[in-house]
């Protein structure tokens, strides 16, 4: 009788650990990566030249974070129930370049559409300074 409890009690807590490794990992809704060419700046963070790795999760609140890592910088941003779009397919990361400088202004990912502020530039009569839009491949792996 002591054995079949003993294996009971193993058995429960053996489920209790899976149920809840498994409901961490449910709460990554996709990874991916992405190379940056130049260093940029992202919500006021510079992130140098590199592969970059990202990780969108779910958080006990309304709000998801999106994890941006590299070799050399790490950087959270909060996303917002109101970046989701039923509609977004596509996979990109999109920044304002102007001169030698990159900002990143909006991320595009499956189900998402993240707009991010960009600080005001000067161009005051410099016509080969007005700023232009790069686009930046992404790629998803839906996380399970």
């Amino acid at each position: 009788m002591r054995t079949l409890s003993k294996a009971l009690v193993v058995a429960v807590g053996l489920l209790a650990i899976g149920v809840l490794s498994s409901s961490v990992f449910a709460n990554s809704l996709m990874v991916g990566t992405f190379k940056l060419s130049h260093a940029t700046q992202w919500n006021g963070t510079l992130l140098p030249a590199g592969e970059y790795q990202f990780k969108l999760t779910r958080t006990q609140t309304d709000v998801s974070m999106l994890t941006i890592s590299g070799e050399k910088q790490t950087l959270n941003v909060m996303v917002f129930a109101q970046s989701a779009c039923e509609t977004c397919k596509t996979e990109a990361l999109k920044m304002m370049v102007q001169g030698d400088n990159r900002i990143v202004t909006a991320m595009d990912l499956p189900g998402y559409h993240l707009e991010f502020k960009a600080p005001r530039t000067e161009s005051a009569g410099k016509e080969d300074a007005s700023p232009w839009v790069e686009q930046v491949s992404v790629h998803v792996n839906p996380a399970n």
